[in-house]
């Protein structure tokens, strides 16, 4: 959809648009101009409904708690700046072509094919790398695929514009013992601060390195994101994601 128009032999009740990409060279071109493209295809038969899976990065924010959504959007990534632009070319078309529009803002989804900053703390403990780092408290908001798939069904007839995150908001120490116990209970050793900092400024000066300044940030500073707005408008209560990982039982259905 970043370089063409589908096309679609049939209207749609609901329309889901949940495609998007994290690199900076082709977040805007598929994050914004792919939405343009999808809505074009779209305009000769307008879904009654349509969910845009936005991201919290539109926010701008890299630290600090409890962010909700009268945080006026100030983006700072491509990724973010991409995502804000997809959401208000929305905000007007769907005005326009009478379509209920809701716009989710997750954090960090975790489930299968995830990637980012989640996709490399997994890397990272499967193949024995990740490190804990010593005395390091930090709280992350996440949430879970199979609960954005239960936002996506209860908001879509609703519309508005929510953050969804799984409201336990882990410490990442907790997150990567979940992760690692998803693995059979990967043993992850613990680095002081001051050997992370060292490993980071190495990682800034060679790409081979497995670790950057900017992944030490997320792994030491806290950024958490308030959710409460959507459960006062649908019946909506998410799963803990280091529970969930911890007990949910996986088959070949599971996320």
């Amino acid at each position: 959809m970043a370089t063409r128009i589908p096309q679609f032999d049939r209207q749609f009740d609901l329309v889901v648009h949940a495609a998007g990409d994290i690199r900076p060279e082709k977040s805007m071109s598929v994050n914004y101009e792919g939405t343009r493209n999808l809505c074009v295809a779209l305009e000769t038969a307008p879904p009654q409904q349509l969910v845009y899976i936005s991201s919290v990065q539109v926010y701008g924010k890299t630290q600090g708690e409890n962010y909700d959504e009268t945080i006026k959007p100030a983006p700072i990534t491509d990724y973010g700046k991409s995502k804000f632009e997809a959401e208000k070319f929305l905000k007007e078309w769907c005005v326009t072509h009478n379509v209920t529009l809701s716009i989710l803002r997750p954090p960090m989804i975790i489930g299968t094919g995830m990637k980012g900053t989640l996709r490399a703390m997994v890397n990272g403990i499967y193949r024995g790398y990740y490190r804990h780092i010593k005395g390091c408290d930090a709280r992350r908001s996440i949430i879970h695929a199979v609960d954005v798939a239960s936002a996506v069904k209860r908001i879509a007839p609703v519309g508005g514009t929510f953050n969804i995150t799984d409201r336990d908001n882990p410490t990442v120490h907790n997150l990567a013992e979940a992760l690692a116990y998803r693995m059979g209970n990967k043993r992850i050793y613990v680095v002081s601060l001051k050997k992370a900092r060292m490993l980071a400024w190495f990682g800034d000066k060679f790409s081979f390195m497995p670790f950057s300044s900017q992944q030490l940030s997320q792994l030491t500073e806290t950024l958490t994101f308030n959710s409460d707005a959507i459960s006062r408008v649908i019946d909506w209560q998410p799963h803990g994601v280091t529970n969930y990982l911890r007990t949910h039982n996986y088959d070949e259905n599971s996320l």
